[in-house]
């Protein structure tokens, strides 16, 4: 690949601002609460084993909103190039992106030099209106339409809340440390080591992110020459939306509630399964009377459950990974009459397998 790579930074809130960004999110969207305390709260935080990036909430927009985008420089052939590659994302998730003729808006643009970016979802909502939350440095009327569609889908996906790629938690790119540093260190990047470090290596937590299994097709992943690994890996550049690009946007913005399967709160256990990698299942239950419940899954299928509710599929009670025997999920919380719905997935993006799954009133 002789191409120089020029790759977008993830734009990152101040420390100082990261329990407001957290709040405005959660405003925005009840789900993006987290069901747990991440293990680390502040992004780059060393946990056991590699660098995570860790973050509070998450950053997902309100299923089904309107978001205004504003331009702030380009020509008016520029700014409707990028406005029709935008919009290729409403055609996979439920949002409506409302592009108007002045600098104002939820997410507001720029083409000011100096790199492209975006700040990640509901992180746009936190930033000054005086201040772009989105920036297009290396487009000019005479980029061609393919740089165009790469470039802009990539940062919408980062407005929409998606993260780069190849910090999937799942990623296994073998990476030659070294040549990833010199690479970059030079231009057009400039980059020094704790950025290589912040924006190549560190993957996120398991713990804080809605992930999929790795994607090579992912509008999400830069190119990745051959002379930065180890071994014979490489992959080239991505140009359009991948199939598991427009799941995963359908599935974190859904156009219509998904199916839920109605348990008893009484045995006998309901039996089920993981038959597919990334697959989520979804049960629901009602409580007629205020009272302590327990829901739990049994099997040797390593689970994680997520019980949301009452009346909600965005409002999350809690989340477990290992609270049952063995593998198995098992949630016990204090519940209010409703309806409440447990979301089941494997703890690995590529697992599956079979598992029972069960709620009983305990007090």
């Amino acid at each position: 690949m002789h191409e120089q790579l020029e790759i977008c930074i993830d734009k990152q809130l101040p420390v100082t601002d990261i329990i407001e960004s957290s709040s405005r999110a959660i405003e925005e969207a009840p789900e993006n609460v987290p069901a747990q305390q991440p293990r680390s709260t502040l992004p780059g935080v060393q946990e056991n084993g590699p660098l995570e990036l860790a973050i509070l909430t998450g950053k997902k927009w309100a299923t089904g909103r309107t978001i205004s985008i504003g331009f702030r420089g380009g020509s008016a052939s520029l700014r409707a190039k990028v406005e029709a590659v935008a919009k290729q994302w409403e055609q996979h998730a439920n949002l409506t992106l409302d592009f108007g003729s002045d600098a104002t808006g939820d997410i507001r643009i720029d083409f000011a030099p100096g790199g492209s970016w975006s700040y990640l979802g509901t992180d746009a909502l936190s930033i000054p209106q005086a201040d772009a939350t989105m920036n297009y440095g290396w487009l000019t009327d005479t980029s061609t339409d393919d740089e165009i569609g790469r470039v802009v889908l990539h940062e919408f996906g980062h407005a929409l809340s998606a993260i780069h790629e190849h910090q999937n938690p799942v990623a296994d790119i073998p990476w030659d440390k070294p040549a990833v540093y010199a690479y970059y260190a030079g231009p057009p990047n400039n980059w020094s080591r704790e950025v290589v470090d912040r924006n190549i290596f560190q993957r996120y937590s398991t713990t804080v992110t809605n992930h999929s299994a790795f994607d090579r097709d992912s509008i999400m992943l830069y190119a990745i020459p051959n002379q930065l690994t180890i071994g014979d890996y490489e992959v080239g550049w991505n140009r359009g939306l991948s199939d598991t690009d427009r799941a995963f946007m359908a599935t974190i913005y859904p156009r219509t509630a998904p199916s839920a399967v109605e348990l008893t709160v009484a045995p006998p256990y309901t039996q089920a399964a993981i038959g597919a990698p990334a697959e989520q299942d979804l049960f629901s239950f009602v409580v007629a009377d205020a009272g302590q419940h327990r829901v739990e899954t049994f099997g040797t299928t390593d689970v994680v459950m997520t019980l949301l509710g009452p009346d909600s599929l965005t409002a999350a009670v809690a989340e477990d990974d290992d609270g049952g025997a063995g593998p198995n999920a098992a949630i016990t919380a204090q519940l209010a009459p409703g309806r409440y719905y447990a979301r089941v997935r494997h703890y690995s993006a590529t697992g599956s397998g079979t598992y029972e799954i069960g709620v009983r009133r305990i007090g």
